[in-house]
């Protein structure tokens, strides 16, 4: 095997796992509970608690 054989084929895998997490995290993620989205709009946002304030009571989110 020569060397850009091996080069070749690490670049080639490379590419096809970038492609593959992707799809997976586009079109086959919208069935889960935080599924990415391009669009804003939808989207709740959270603050964080203040430093020193006391910690929510069960039940509460």
């Amino acid at each position: 095997m020569s060397r850009s054989d091996r080069v070749i084929g690490i670049g080639l895998g490379l590419v096809i796992g970038v492609v593959a997490v992707v799809l997976f995290v586009f079109l086959g993620g919208p069935s889960t509970l935080d599924a990415p989205s391009l669009d804003t709009e939808g989207g709740i946002e959270r603050s964080a608690p203040a430093e020193g304030s006391p910690p929510p009571e069960q039940g509460q989110p």
